[in-house]
Formats: structure tokens, C-alpha cells, sequence
């Protein structure tokens, strides 16, 4: 009984708006840091960014090098503006944030005046010396703390159950069992080589990661949220349901920069939800669409956020065929999503925003074009196959340059160097979650567990290709429940891409249909923290949000069948947009039969199940494991039945306007 009314508190807790307010203020909260701390705040923040930027155009450091200054920094970064408690000081660090600030220094200045030995020595063999165990086990303990804070607690709990599974291998059961780890051999795997802290991820962070989020934060700091929504409003505003339309476009080109779907639900959903409710939509409604479309934007191209990247650097691929291929399956998923809108605008008889009230077009674009220019260019750069860490930092200073040339955009050399820091700050939590991960993947590789979960999810599925994917999807449900989804992407990359490549699947269709599983768990109850996050900017009920961002969510479930089963990224280009062209229909049909609308009309039961076997038909015309093309008699047979319903709500609706004549 006691378990059941703890699981009712919980739920209770979210059902007052104002409580998920708070708690997303508790763990965003950040300190307003005054007098020499603040200083010494700014300068390890600028002093990063500049030591990243520098490095980009000269050569990086050697790893140790590289990875250990810029973790190092971040890590005190995190001590010093993010509180460890709720009754923590708010204007400066604590004792024990000091302590560990100090021992931040303290582990950088052994690891780089120890980075030749590091390299000389031999891994797994060589002695491990007392200092070297202590400043490990000093970065592990700051890396879970760092995550804690930034994160949440349930990333640290998954960490210590792995490093747990590593010392304590001789205790499990059969099919997991292990010689188990000693404290050299863990220092060995997380500190002194690059298969843990100082590997693949953690470089991506030290570079690549660090310049596009810094590309994202300078145009954040140049106003351009303000001036993409203002051209999302003059392109959408004037349709049916113009807010939740341009809540669409905006968070997808929002999103698609930050790379995080809580923070662009937090920045543009303050702007787009009371613009849809005060339209006629719902509180639950506005939240759910700022959700979803907040969501979208790590799947985005030109900009996914961090998962592409990982991605790219997992399988060995350039990042813009990550881009390339991610285009369409993109567009698919917003089709999705304004077809949603769209019905449920038309279904309420929503009207536009008044054309007084919108921005001009000619206006919003030319306001908006410098800062389109630095996202052209880097397309064009990844596309000239310029390296990622090079295309990032070129265009980020080209934003600076492009915004020279009006008042409104242009950074004061305040802005600049507060811009610089706020760089390093928005990596804090990336670099946590990755260290994390890091520690996670080296653990996996060393004991055997990566092996080993490919022959478990081949016996639990029969050798079944399917039902290895429901075990996908199950799996990143329950992990993304409290982790961010690159530690969820990285965790099921490791674990069941091994399993897919036993059917044949290439590793980019692989890794791209658990990128997108990996997004499921923020918007799918009960826990869905994006799906909450707006639903107190909405002051809605969570729950009705979370239910409400799962129905228009839903092609995150069905779309990454496109990318196993179908031509849509490894065809030809006749079969790519025949693909494109069928499945969008299929998207269009299975949206009728969700909402019961079609055609600017509602339809009776009997319709609606027939624009559901019409999107089941055009669905598995292309999504057929057997053949490498569309399939002509189910495209024709649903083709067939979409058009006939098209034309019985036509002449349905042509009888109502005559009989109310």
C-alpha cells in the first residue's frame, strides 16, 4: 500500500502546473554570481572559448591535452554556477564547491604534467601509481556530481550500476559474468586511456560540440529567436491555426541550432503557446504542439544537435551525409506535425492572426537574412566536405560579422566577451552527460557486457528482426526516462547496433533509427519531461499533455521503419522521392483518421477506418522488407481508397452547403 499511495503522491505532485514550474526552476536554477567569483567565472568561460577557437584554426592539442583542460574547466565551471542543494548560496560557491573547484585544478595540473608519461606508458600493464588512482576516482566522483546537478540524479545511479557490474563481475549470473575488475584496471579504463573519460565523445566535446553550440549561442545572443519568429509569423501567421503553425516553424528552426528540446520549449514556448491559447487552443493542446516541434529540431538538419555528431563519429561517416540523409525523414516528421495542427485548427474553425497584427514579410526577411547567411554557408561548407570543427568555427564568427551591419544585431563588446562565456556554460551539461557516457561505453567494451547484450537481445527476440526492434524501442522508452538523449542514444548505439548488424542493416540506417527511438521518452507518459516542461509554460495538465504530444508524436515511432525497410535514404533518387511522395500521403491519411477530419470536414466512423486502411496500404507499400521499391498494388489500393474518400467528403460536403441553402 505503501508503494501505491508513494506513486500517487508522485503523479499528484505534476498535476498542479505551478509544481512542474518550480521544479524546473530548481534544476535550472543558476547562481548570480558577484565579486571575485564572478570574475573568475568569466575568465575560465571566455578563457575556454577562446582556447577551443584558437585550436580549430591551429591544430588541436594532444588529447590528454585538449580534452583534460576543457573537461577540467567545465567541470569547475559547473561547481561554480550551479548549486549543489536548494539551500545552497546563491551569490557564491559553498565550502564543498570550493573543494571541488580545487580539485579540479588539481587533477588538470597532474594530467598535464604527467600527459608523456600517459603516452609512453603501456595501457593494462604498466604501473598505476597511487596519484594516478586518486585524481581517477577524483574525476569520476566530480563527473557524477557535475551530472547530478545539470542533469539529474537517475544518470549517476545508471553510471554507478555499470561501474558496480565492473567490480563486482565474478558475482553475476552466468550469461554476465566477468574476471571483474581491479582499481588499476578502472583507472586504466577511465582515466589513463582513451577508451574512457579522454575518448572519441569526449573529444567531440573538446571541438566539434563545442564550437556548433557556441554557434548556436552567439545567435541566440544576436536576437535570432526574436527574428526567426517574427518570419514564421509573417509566412504562417495568416493560415488556420497561425500560432501552433508557426510554433511549428519556429521550434523546428530554433530546436535544429540548440540542440535541446527543454530549452527551446522554455525559450519560444513562452512567445507560442499563450499565442494558440488566446486562438482557441487548449492549454494541453498549445503545450503538446511546442513539444513536439520543440523535439523535432534535433532530428533537423543542417544543425541536429549533439546526437549527429555521435552519430558521424560512431560509424565513420561525414557529418553532412548524417545531414544529407536526415533531410527528408525530417521534413516527413513536421509534416506529421502540421497536419495535426492544421486538423485541429479547421476542426475548431480557427481563423488566422489578423494581417495588422502580423509582421511584414518583406521586413521579416530582410531583419532575418544576415543570419540565414552563416547557416547557408555552413551547409555549403559540410557539403564541400570542409571538416565539421572547421565549418562551425568559420560560421560562427561569421555570425559576428554579418551582424555588424545592423543596429538591432550588432554585439557591443560586452555582448561579445558575455557571449563568449555563455559558450562555455551551455556546454556544462553536455560535457557531463558525455563524461558520463564515456565512463558507461569504456566499462561495456572492457567487460564483455557489448558482446554479451547482442546474444541476449538475439535470444529474447528468437533471432526475429521485429521483435529485436519493439526491444529498441522498449529499451529507450525506459532509459530516456531519466536520461537526455544522447546518453540514450549512445547507451542503445552500444548495445543493439551490434544486434542489427547480425540482419544485414547498414550501420547508418541502424544508428538512425535509434537517434530517432532515442527522442520517444520526452514526449510518451508518464514521464515525459519535455511534454511537462511545456505544460507548465501552458499551465496545463501534464498528464493531458503528455497524452496529446504522444498522438502527434507519434511518427518518432513509425517514420525509423522508412529508414530500415524502405528506399527513403540508401535508394536512387527516383525511389527516394517516390518514397517521399507515398509515405507523406500515408501520413496524410493516418492524420485524417486520427483526428476524423478530412477535407475541411469531419467523417463518420466508417471514413475514418477507411483513411486508416488507406495509410496502412501506402504505409507498407513502401516499407516492405522483401523489395527495394514501392509496391505497385498496395501504392494503386491506397491510392485508390484515399482518392474515394477524398471525393465522397467532397460531394458530403457539397450536399451540406446545398441542403443549408
Amino acid at each position: 500500500m505503501g508503494v501505491v499511495n508513494r506513486i500517487k503522491k508522485f503523479f499528484d505532485k505534476y498535476k498542479n502546473p505551478q509544481n512542474i514550474e518550480e521544479e524546473i526552476r530548481k534544476t535550472n536554477s543558476k547562481r548570480q554570481l558577484t565579486g571575485f567569483y564572478r570574475y573568475l567565472a568569466f575568465v575560465l568561460g571566455a578563457g575556454l572559448t577562446a582556447m577551443v577557437f584558437y585550436t580549430s584554426f591551429n591544430g588541436v592539442f594532444l588529447p590528454m591535452i585538449q580534452i583534460g583542460t576543457t573537461l577540467c574547466i567545465l567541470l569547475a565551471l559547473t561547481f561554480l554556477w550551479i548549486p549543489g542543494f536548494r539551500g545552497s548560496r546563491q551569490d557564491q560557491p559553498d565550502p564543498l564547491d570550493l573543494l571541488l573547484i580545487v580539485l579540479c585544478f588539481i587533477c588538470l595540473f597532474w594530467t598535464l604534467t604527467n600527459n608523456q608519461r600517459f603516452i609512453t606508458r603501456i595501457p593494462y600493464y604498466s604501473e598505476v601509481m597511487l596519484m594516478d588512482k586518486l585524481v581517477g576516482f577524483a574525476l569520476v566522483l566530480m563527473v557524477l556530481e557535475g551530472a547530478r546537478r545539470t542533469v539529474g540524479l537517475p544518470i549517476c545511479i545508471i553510471v554507478l550500476i555499470f561501474i558496480f557490474y565492473a567490480f563486482l563481475g565474478n558475482y553475476m549470473p552466468a550469461m554476465l559474468q566477468h574476471r571483474g575488475f581491479t582499481t588499476s584496471k578502472f583507472i586504466d579504463v577511465v582515466y589513463l586511456t582513451t577508451e574512457g573519460l579522454f575518448g572519441s565523445l569526449t573529444s567531440l566535446c573538446a571541438s566539434v560540440l563545442f564550437v556548433f553550440v557556441s554557434f548556436g549561442t552567439l545567435l541566440s545572443a544576436t536576437g535570432a529567436d526574436r527574428l526567426f519568429m517574427d518570419l514564421a509569423l509573417a509566412v504562417a501567421g495568416r493560415s488556420a491555426g497561425g500560432p501552433a503553425k508557426v510554433a511549428v516553424v519556429s521550434s523546428g528552426a530554433m530546436g535544429m541550432i540548440s540542440g535541446s528540446s527543454v530549452a527551446n520549449v522554455v525559450t519560444t514556448g513562452t512567445l507560442t503557446i499563450p499565442m494558440m491559447k488566446k486562438m482557441g487552443f487548449k492549454p494541453h493542446e498549445a503545450g503538446a504542439v511546442e513539444a513536439v516541434a520543440s523535439s523535432g529540431g534535433q532530428i533537423t538538419p543542417p544543425v541536429m544537435g549533439t546526437v549527429a555528431f555521435l552519430i558521424a563519429d560512431n560509424i565513420g561517416y561525414a557529418y553532412f551525409d548524417i545531414v544529407k540523409y536526415s533531410f527528408l525523414p525530417a521534413l516527413m516528421f513536421y509534416c506529421t506535425v502540421w497536419l495535426f495542427v492544421d486538423c485541429m485548427a479547421k476542426k475548431k474553425k480557427m481563423k488566422g492572426i489578423p494581417r495588422e497584427e502580423l509582421p511584414s514579410k518583406r521586413q521579416a526577411l530582410w531583419k532575418a537574412l544576415p543570419l540565414l547567411i552563416p547557416i547557408a554557408v555552413l551547409t555549403w561548407m559540410l557539403y564541400k566536405r570542409y571538416t565539421p570543427f572547421m565549418s562551425g568555427s568559420v560560421c560562427t564568427l561569421l555570425i559576428l560579422l554579418v551582424t555588424l551591419f545592423r543596429k538591432d544585431t550588432r554585439l557591443t563588446v560586452k555582448r561579445f566577451f558575455l557571449a563568449m562565456e555563455n559558450c562555455a556554460i551551455s556546454m556544462t551539461s553536455i560535457i557531463n552527460v558525455v563524461a558520463c557516457a564515456s565512463i558507461i561505453i569504456g566499462l561495456i567494451s572492457k567487460t564483455g557486457l557489448m558482446i554479451k547484450s547482442t546474444s541476449i537481445i538475439m535470444y529474447l527476440s528468437g533471432g526475429m528482426l521485429m521483435p529485436i526492434i519493439l526491444i529498441m524501442l522498449v529499451m529507450s522508452y525506459i532509459i530516456g526516462c531519466g536520461l537526455p538523449s544522447a546518453t540514450c542514444y549512445i547507451i542503445l548505439a552500444t548495445l543493439c547496433a551490434p544486434a542489427l548488424a547480425n540482419f544485414g542493416i547498414k550501420p547508418l540506417e541502424a544508428h538512425l533509427v535509434i537517434f530517432w527511438f532515442s527522442q520517444v521518452a520526452g514526449l510518451t507518459p508518464p514521464v515525459c519531461i519535455t511534454a511537462f516542461v511545456a505544460a507548465g509554460v501552458a499551465d496545463a495538465d501534464p498528464m493531458l499533455t503528455g497524452f496529446q504530444s504522444l498522438k502527434m508524436g507519434s511518427s518518432f515511432y513509425f517514420l525509423p521503419m522508412f529508414f530500415l525497410f524502405s528506399p527513403l535514404i540508401s535508394g536512387t533518387i527516383p525511389q527516394i522521392l517516390m518514397t517521399f511522395v507515398i509515405g507523406t500521403a500515408a501520413i496524410y491519411m493516418f492524420v485524417a483518421g486520427i483526428e476524423g477530419f478530412l477535407q475541411s470536414a469531419a467523417t463518420p466512423p466508417w471514413m475514418r477506418l477507411g483513411c486508416f486502411a488507406a495509410s496502412l496500404l501506402l504505409f507498407f507499400s513502401c516499407v516492405d522488407a522483401r523489395i527495394n521499391y514501392v509496391e505497385p498494388i498496395k501504392t494503386v489500393a491506397g491510392l485508390g481508397i484515399g482518392a474515394a474518400l477524398l471525393l465522397i467528403q467532397y460531394r458530403r460536403q457539397k450536399q451540406s452547403i446545398s441542403n443549408a441553402l
